[in-house]
């Protein structure tokens, strides 16, 4: 990786290399991106998205000799060994840098110029922390580009290493996903150790796991969504009990949007019922339903299993009552019995169900009416449903 570095010199900054000398690493060593900017006119102006990393004005001997002497008065001029570093070109150069270093472990510039060095060496790894060191601690898009390109190239796994609780450059490198040319599954590695850390907000994680299933990449998705759950046991029927809020993400259930409630031929909603944590409580109103009425995409191999749950009706008037179906695309694996009236108690019911290997890894189990449901009334519960594994 990174074997061409054309371009890309542990030596000095020059005013006609302007701001793409100094992000070098997102413009030459990774060799992805053309940024067609007046550069000098781009840092003399300070419209640039980061003035500090404009390189420093070319240095006369006499200027030279200025800074030299500002460093003689004063050893610990931080911005005199910077300028004369980055502009020097005698062979003091790198003990320069090393020192300006030293003195300004966090100074973009020379966070830049050493990550320059690590890739012109063929050092990726090393490129790495100082190019986070800019990303974290400023706006700096070309920067994170660069990160997120390595991502792209398969090599997101020397950026996790850096992770801490307060990363800031996860979020800003991620965001350059698109322009690198990589997807969210190639950022995986980055991505799963970072939501553990709680370093990206639910809200944003969520949009990469729904990204990811729209995408047709189920097992990342899922392992994105498992991440997040943090370290808690997650069935394989997720909140079979609806003692939780449901997210608005990957695979806890779904209620498929309908028309407005008091329009609506079935009302889903979360309750407590007597002495029952949580309930789904379903109430029909005799209009058309839209189906399914809540879903719930389950991660599961091969093989056989049994669906259980209880279910309470009161009132409840429906031709063909409810069924619960599982289903692999667009076929149907498994139908549970009719569920009608229980005269308010609660009953068990179970079915039996085989998922084929050609199905893949998603099946879809999604609570129906037969037909539109129309004129169906009453209330109906649903609880402590899951989903064991059957010997073959």
């Amino acid at each position: 990786m990174m074997a061409s570095l054309a371009g890309v010199r542990a030596r000095p900054l020059t005013a006609t290399q302007g701001l793409a000398a100094c992000c070098a690493v997102a413009v030459a060593a990774l060799a992805f991106v053309v940024v067609d900017v007046n550069r000098q006119a781009a840092c003399s102006t300070g419209d640039t998205f980061l003035v500090d990393l404009c390189p420093a004005p070319p240095r006369g001997p006499a200027q030279a000799q200025a800074l030299r002497a500002r460093i003689a008065r004063n050893p610990g001029d931080t911005n005199a060994y910077r300028e004369l570093a980055l502009t020097d070109a005698s062979a003091s150069h790198n003990r320069l840098i090393d020192t300006a270093q030293r003195l300004a472990p966090n100074q973009p510039q020379l966070l830049v110029h050493q990550a320059a060095a690590a890739f012109d060496r063929g050092d990726a790894a090393a490129a790495v922390a100082p190019l986070i060191k800019v990303v974290d601690h400023y706006d700096a898009p070309l920067q994170a580009q660069a990160l997120a390109q390595m991502i792209t190239m398969g090599e997101g796994h020397l950026l996790a290493p850096h992770l801490t609780r307060s990363s800031r450059w996860p979020a800003r490198v991620l965001a350059q996903m698109g322009a690198a040319g990589g997807s969210i599954s190639s950022a995986l590695p980055l991505i799963i150790p970072a939501a553990r850390l709680q370093v990206l907000d639910a809200a944003t994680l969520g949009r990469y796991v729904n990204d990811l299933k729209a995408a047709g990449a189920w097992a990342d998705a899922y392992a994105l969504w498992l991440a997040m759950q943090g370290a808690r046991s997650v069935p394989v029927l997720f909140n079979g009990g609806f003692d939780q809020p449901f997210q608005p993400y990957g695979f806890d259930w779904e209620v498929p949007d309908t028309t407005p409630r008091r329009r609506a031929g079935v009302i889903v909603e979360r309750r407590g019922s007597d002495n029952r944590a949580g309930v789904l409580d379903l109430q029909f109103t005799g209009r058309s339903i839209a189906l399914p009425i809540i879903r719930q995409q389950l991660f599961l191999a091969p093989g056989k299993y049994r669906l259980r749950g209880d279910h309470q009706a009161r009132q409840f008037r429906a031709e063909q009552g409810l069924v619960w179906t599982l289903h692999c695309d667009a076929a149907r694996v498994g139908t549970s019995p009719g569920l009608g009236d229980t005269g308010g108690t609660w009953r068990a019911f179970a079915v039996d169900f085989t998922v084929p290997r050609s199905c893949g890894l998603v099946v879809r189990l999604q609570l129906e009416t037969p037909g539109a449901g129309q004129g169906a009334r009453g209330r109906v519960a649903f609880d402590a449903l899951s989903i064991e594994r059957l010997a073959d």
